[in-house]
C-alpha cells in the first residue's frame, strides 16, 4: 500500500457502497424501495442491476488500485473498460441477456458516478504512507 484513505474517503466509500447495495436489493424487496424514485421512474428497479454492477466493480476496484498507488490514467482505462462493456453486453452478447439498451445506459451512469467518485478521493481523499 502507498496511500491510505482519509476517514472522510473511507466512510463515503462505505455509505456509497451501502446505498448501491440497498438500490440493489429494491429490485426483490418492495420493503427497501424508495416510493418516490418507482412514482418518478417506474421501470427503475428493473435497470438497476446494470448500475450497481458497474458503480460496485468500477469504485471497488479503483478504490484499492488508489491505495496500490497505481496512476489515475490507468484507473480511467478502466472506466473506459467497464463502459464499452456495458454497450457490448447489451448489444451483442445475448447469452443469458435479453438486450436492452436502457440497460447499457444505467451501467454507464453507475460507472460515471464511480468516477466521479474516484477522482475526488484520487484528488482529495487519500494520503501518503510515510516511510519508516
Amino acid at each position: 500500500m502507498k496511500q491510505l484513505p482519509k476517514i472522510t474517503t473511507a466512510i463515503s466509500f462505505l455509505i456509497f457502497l451501502a446505498v448501491v447495495f440497498a438500490l440493489f436489493q429494491g429490485r426483490k424487496s418492495e420493503w427497501i424501495r424508495l416510493q418516490n424514485i418507482d412514482n418518478f421512474l417506474p421501470e427503475f428497479y428493473s435497470h438497476i442491476s446494470n448500475f450497481c454492477l458497474s458503480y460496485i466493480l468500477y469504485s471497488g476496484i479503483g478504490y484499492f488500485w488508489i491505495m496500490a498507488g497505481v496512476k489515475f490514467k490507468y484507473i480511467l482505462g478502466l472506466g473506459i473498460v467497464i463502459l464499452a462493456s456495458n454497450f457490448i453486453f447489451e448489444l451483442f452478447i445475448n447469452v443469458l441477456n435479453t438486450p436492452d439498451i436502457i440497460d447499457a445506459y444505467y451501467g454507464v451512469t453507475g460507472t460515471l458516478f464511480a468516477l466521479l467518485f474516484l477522482f475526488i478521493s484520487y484528488k482529495f481523499g487519500f494520503k501518503a504512507i510515510e516511510p519508516e
